[in-house]
């Protein structure tokens, strides 16, 4: 299996760079936005261009120690960047810049809390697994317009160190269960819509958009913007529909 996954590295389009693929960071930002709040909604809509640009600055640079965070080592400068970001977002609407800076800003953090929702970006503990980091992103952009989209909820306590900690742990205790499946089998290509690796690349998916959510009301609820309608938001298990 392992000579084979070794040549499927090879083999695999250089689209996905080590991160999810440009199209899986595109939905998971557009679904995010659409229950962003309200204004900021409308800032993302308006400058839907600085969103995009956005995430092309994120993934400029990707392979590099701004897009890990590995929970047992502590390697890497994802949650610090996330954090940078965040702060930059905030610091933005506060001192009046134009907004198309603060939704670049918005387009950032989509890649980065994609990136934390990534089993790849958290846990290297196999070096053989590690071969299999496109493979897997490749795998969820495929599948990923079965995935419902399910929005988990606000958390009514949100804080930055807290909640980030909650994602890099929940997301490094999934890498186990994606070496499992490609010891089952050399490839995605194997996988079907029952396996372990579909409910994987889906939680992912659905955590990525809620975190982004919340991150999203946290920034706007810092920068003095309107968060009414969070309460709504609290329930959880909400189903977005359409692509």
């Amino acid at each position: 299996m392992k000579r084979a996954a070794l040549l499927l590295v090879f083999l695999l389009p250089m689209t996905a760079a080590n991160a999810w693929t440009r199209a899986s960071d595109k939905r998971i930002a557009k679904k995010a936005a659409a229950l962003a709040p309200a204004d900021l909604r409308l800032m993302i809509e308006r400058y839907s261009g600085d969103y995009q640009k956005g995430l092309d600055r994120a993934a400029a640079d990707e392979g590099s120690a701004s897009h890990h965070y590995f929970v047992l080592s502590r390697e890497g400068k994802l949650r610090d960047r996330i954090d940078a970001e965040t702060r930059s977002a905030i610091a933005a609407v506060r001192t009046r810049k134009p907004m198309s800076q603060l939704v670049e800003h918005l387009g950032v953090l989509a890649h980065l809390v994609a990136d934390a929702n990534n089993p790849f970006h958290v846990v290297k503990d196999d070096s053989s697994l590690a071969l299999m980091q496109d493979d897997f992103a490749q795998y969820l952009e495929r599948r990923i317009p079965k995935f419902p989209t399910v929005f988990y909820g606000l958390d009514p306590h949100f804080s930055m160190p807290g909640y980030f900690d909650r994602t890099f742990n929940r997301t490094s205790r999934f890498y186990p269960l994606v070496g499992s499946e490609y010891n089952r089998v050399a490839s995605s290509s194997a996988f079907d819509d029952r396996s372990t690796a579909f409910g994987i690349a889906s939680v992912c998916y659905s955590h990525a958009v809620t975190d982004l959510v919340n991150l999203y009301y946290y920034i706007w609820k810092e920068a003095g913007g309107d968060v009414r309608s969070a309460t709504a938001l609290r329930g959880g298990n909400l189903l977005l529909n359409g692509n």
